[in-house]
């Protein structure tokens, strides 16, 4: 499923915030024409749907394989310079101690500099 389709489909199962989203763009943008990209900053809740629905269904769940440019330690375990790493997004956003109620929809959640809480 691609990212669109999870936006709708959260949005179908959250109808107050289908209602605020379309409230926010017929006040903003109107009838008479599509959303383009840059009505974005003109669409604050919109931005936040989006936000949410990438951070609850990362379109890649994995980031490709990086590279340790030097030693390192995380939590404890070492990391030789030059050791492949994969970095598990879908486990970052969904952190219960990074996240409140990480698998719950909650577009508010994002501020206004687009930073989740």
């Amino acid at each position: 499923m691609n990212a669109m389709e999870w936006a709708v489909s959260l949005l179908l199962n959250h109808p107050e915030e289908l209602k605020k989203a379309q409230k926010e763009i017929d006040n903003s943008i109107g009838h008479s024409r599509l959303i383009v990209e840059s009505d974005l900053t003109k669409l604050p809740h919109l931005s936040k749907i989006i936000n949410e629905t990438l951070r609850l269904y990362p379109p890649v769940p994995l980031v490709g394989p990086h590279e340790s440019s030097d030693e390192c330690t995380v939590q404890g375990f070492r990391i030789p310079r030059g050791t492949t790493l994969l970095v598990n997004c879908w486990a970052i956003q969904n952190d219960p101690k990074v996240w409140v109620d990480p698998r719950q929809f909650k577009p508010e959640r994002f501020g206004k500099g687009g930073k989740g809480t």
